[in-house]
């Protein structure tokens, strides 16, 4: 008797649900799609947008052991994700194995655990028409504007390039707003705020808080400039000061959803620091299976990743409810289960991303898992037992403190605020006294222009009508402030930028971002904020000159649309791609006719040294001198010689054109020919040359100027050429034959000796949000803040609440 033939994705997943099956089953892995459009574009317009598709390379030994085990079995399961694009290759193996569609049965795993597996092979279905096609529909998209519009790239721009229908869009973005930082003007601003406490009588001990400048004379108060906020600085330095108001309430946190797939990709770049593509990757493992051991065996620990739904099945509620109880009590528990809203473009095909068995809590099966895996685990599962908790309940507290200038008739209003948690709720599930941890990236969003701890001091006992006094140091403090221009985008914010404008699906968000990095459109500003590079800015404006209805974000939304409705069944697939192909062809055809895109060469007045009367060559002599004139192409800018193509003299000014024309002077001979060098700027940054090229082609990385402690040679910056390599900083001796020097730093070398143990040199450390400077002597333990200086640092505003807690310690 023949077996069941159940065909999975990966063989990971395979070996997992084997377990779970038995005997009378084989569970074989078709290693992701089989089949696949070809290089060339593979579509036939003309008929319907028909594909060929073809074996993919390599896959030809697999689709052999599958067609042969799907001849011995009386049934074929094809079990592949639950998405369009599992969909998609679960019809390619009903091809392939069984000649139709309709002789092979799909079944649906949404967890990869004993009960999701079991529900799964109960509940067979046909395949899905609407669903396949909704995939063929966007692939079909994806390939005529990728060939298209990567052609009309190539012609206007550079060859070689590339364009993409939804990664251009998100490009667009990046460049957007990047075009919002550069046009951006800061605007002065102050902030003042005074640290003040309770007059005591019998020498009481003080407890200080801080307060901050709300109103002028009853109307609220905005400083532009340090001649106004000097007066009022004076003014309050000699006021009485008195409380007017206080005001107190309950505050009510709630808690969060279970992770959708953009939260649980925002969190992870948020908080872990892993991309969306890597943060996918990592719960792709946890949603397979992991081996929990020999007792416990493969199990999947987490529910299918791909979801824009927040919803959670019944049997999940009632066990997050008892697990609640059992370890937190049942205090904790809301009368009725939280239930949370979806967005209104959600499918809500699948469950959001939760825990699939809660006896198996992260710190439990932490042995079992990789450092990644663990944390991802971690962020979901503390995620989806929080949102089953009670609200978080504070105890706030507002202060409006009435200060009277002595010299003056001005009147000002200072105010305090402070809350005290009242019970904690969710918050005890991350710890209740940091719960800075808890929070959501739009939460995060929404809290941006918030002072930084400004609800969280704790405050003294206060009446109203109470007199109070400066506490003197910090006294009152002004400090000078410049309004930002808004934040880059990193991974994170883009995703969330795209779910909001409904552009993309929770399937292809980490798809698209990965793109959008794989070309050297963007660049990663200190590993995490996306920054658009010329050529990106070069492509974004030439197809957005170009007219074309792709690269408008909320038509791309509303393409998002039409293919749910494929999916649903009332769109069809060829109406939606004749309506789409008429207009574009229109728009290419027309933007094809334009001029090209790169900028036009710029004399730079510097004369050729490689043609003309200086010349060895009779040839070049015989040219008259060229000038070097500044030209782009799509490895950046360069300096080239007007006689081209006879003369070929060219030099790199680096990708966005900052290399001077110039070079600049380095007070270095040259260790081959003796001549002067000087520092040019190249497209991997400056770099040493020397000024006998082209004789002497010696280049060398600029010292930074510190010594290695090894052996006393240079300390240099390593980048590499590697896409996505890290920059370490060495010793320049580290290819000298006869020293051989590895001393190795990740970390910034600065030329400034150590005030705490006396090292040669300081580091640069912390992170982009809160650089530092250190020691690079661990056991030193010496920092301080990047913007102090060494020698004295200022009190700020930030400080207030801290000094005023220390003050009161004494």
């Amino acid at each position: 008797m023949g077996k069941t033939l159940v065909v999975v994705e990966s063989p990971a997943k395979a070996k997992t649900i084997k377990k779970y099956l038995g005997t009378g089953y084989e569970v074989l892995a078709s290693k992701g799609h089989v089949k696949d459009l070809p290089k060339k574009m593979g579509i036939d317009i003309d008929k319907g947008f028909q594909e060929t598709y073809e074996v993919v390379p390599g896959k030809e030994k697999v689709l052999a052991e599958l067609k042969s085990a799907a001849k011995e079995a009386n049934d074929i399961l094809l079990a592949t994700d639950p998405d369009r694009e599992g969909e998609a290759i679960a019809w390619h193996l009903a091809e392939e194995l069984t000649g139709k569609p309709n002789k092979a049965k799909r079944v649906e795993f949404h967890e990869i655990t004993k009960n999701g597996v079991e529900r799964g092979v109960a509940s067979p279905r046909a395949l899905d028409q609407h669903l396949y096609d909704a995939q063929r529909a966007r692939r079909v998209l994806d390939r005529i504007v990728g060939y298209d519009v990567s052609a009309l790239v190539w012609t206007k721009l550079a060859f070689g390039l590339s364009a993409g229908r939804v990664q251009s869009v998100a490009l667009r973005l990046i460049v957007d707003r990047e075009r919002e930082i550069e046009a951006f003007v800061p605007e002065e601003y102050w902030n003042i705020g005074a640290q003040l406490a309770k007059i005591e009588k019998n020498g009481g001990k003080k407890q200080p808080f801080a307060a901050r400048l709300a109103q002028q004379n009853g109307k609220k108060v905005e400083v532009k400039n340090g001649e106004v906020a000097a007066r009022i600085k004076r003014d309050l330095e000699g006021a009485a000061y008195r409380i007017a108001k206080v005001t107190k309430s309950e505050r009510k946190r709630k808690p969060y959803a279970p992770y959708t797939t953009s939260k649980l990709q925002q969190d992870a770049v948020n908080r872990l620091g892993f991309g969306a593509k890597r943060t996918m990757q990592v719960a792709q493992g946890l949603y397979e299976g992991v081996d929990l051991g020999k007792d416990g065996g493969a199990v999947g620990l987490i529910t299918y990743m791909r979801t824009d739904s927040t919803r959670v099945s019944p049997e999940a509620l009632q066990g997050a409810r008892e697990y609640i109880a059992q370890q937190y009590g049942k205090s904790t528990l809301p009368a009725d289960p939280n239930v949370f809203k979806s967005k209104k473009s959600a499918q809500d095909a699948h469950e959001a991303i939760r825990p699939t068995l809660l006896d198996h809590p992260p710190e439990v099966v932490k042995k079992h898992l990789k450092d990644e895996q663990f944390k991802i685990y971690k962020l979901i599962w503390d995620r989806f037992i929080a949102s089953q908790m009670n609200d978080a309940i504070f105890d706030q507290t507002s202060v409006d403190i009435e200060a009277s200038a002595k010299h003056t008739d001005a009147s000002y209003t200072l105010r305090a605020t402070g809350r005290v948690l009242k019970s904690a709720g969710w918050l005890e599930v991350y710890g209740a006294a940091d719960s800075t941890q808890a929070g959501d990236s739009d939460d995060a969003k929404a809290d941006a222009t918030k002072e930084p701890d400004e609800d969280a001091a704790t405050l003294p006992e206060l009446v109203e009508g109470e007199s109070l006094e400066l506490v003197v140091p910090p006294g009152v403090l002004a400090e000078q402030k410049f309004t930002q221009p808004p934040a880059r985008y990193n991974e994170g914010s883009l995703v969330r930028e795209l779910e909001e404008r409904g552009i993309g699906r929770p399937s292809t968000y980490a798809e698209i971002i990965s793109k959008v990095q794989a070309r050297d459109y963007v660049e990663k500003i200190d590993g995490r904020s996306f920054r658009p590079t010329m050529l990106g800015k070069m492509v974004v404006d030439g197809l957005v000159n170009s007219e074309l209805d792709f690269m408008d974000p909320t038509f791309t939304s509303s393409m998002e649309l039409e293919l749910d409705a494929v999916e649903a069944g009332s769109e069809g697939r060829v109406a939606l791609l004749s309506r789409f192909y008429k207009k574009f062809r229109q728009q290419l055809d027309k933007s094809k006719k334009g001029k090209r895109w790169n900028p036009e060469p710029e004399p730079t007045g510097e004369v050729c040294e490689m043609c003309g009367p200086k010349s060895e060559d009779a040839k070049l002599r015989a040219l008259g001198p060229g000038e070097m004139m500044k030209r782009w192409s799509k490895n950046g800018w360069f300096l080239g010689c007007s006689n081209y193509p006879k003369c070929k003299n060219t030099r790199d000014l680096g990708p966005d054109g900052t290399g001077a024309a110039k070079p600049r002077e380095a007070g270095i001979d040259c260790d081959k020919c003796g001549k002067p060098m000087v520092i040019r700027s190249g497209r991997y940054g400056e770099f040493l040359a020397c000024t006998g090229y082209p004789q002497c082609k010696n280049a060398r990385p600029v010292p930074l100027g510190v010594a290695c402690p090894k052996c006393g040679g240079d300390i240099i910056e390593v980048r590499s050429k590697k896409k996505g390599g890290k920059t370490f900083y060495g010793c320049s001796r580290y290819n000298d034959e006869t020293v051989k020097c590895d001393f190795k730093l990740w970390q910034k070398p600065l030329n400034e000796p150590c005030p705490a143990c006396g090292a040669k040199f300081l580091v640069m450390a912390g992170t982009k949000a809160k650089p530092i400077i250190a020691c690079a002597d661990k056991e030193c333990g010496y920092k301080r803040s990047a913007d102090k200086p060494a020698s004295s640092i200022a009190h700020s505003l930030d400080q207030l609440d801290q000094e005023g807690a220390a003050a009161a310690a004494i």
